[in-house]
């Protein structure tokens, strides 16, 4: 059962390219890891981007302190 929409994709393209069994589950295989990849990769960036966020809320510029406390 197809439950993603990732799922469904790779299925059509597999269909429309490939004819015997053995090709057919190395290219659904392929796909299957280049989507983990492409996970992967934007999680990475997501967590980069969060981080930079987080630095620049937690050390505003112009400040020479470590404290966080008001002034």
């Amino acid at each position: 059962m197809l439950t993603c929409v990732t799922d469904t994709l790779i299925e059509e393209l597999t269909d429309a390219s490939c004819d015997d069994l053995r090709s057919r589950h190395v290219f659904r295989q392929a796909l299957h890891g280049l989507v983990r990849v492409a996970k992967a990769e934007q999680l990475r960036e997501m967590r980069a981007d969060v981080a930079l966020a987080i630095g620049a809320i937690s050390q505003p510029a112009n400040c020479d302190s470590d404290s966080r406390a008001p002034t």
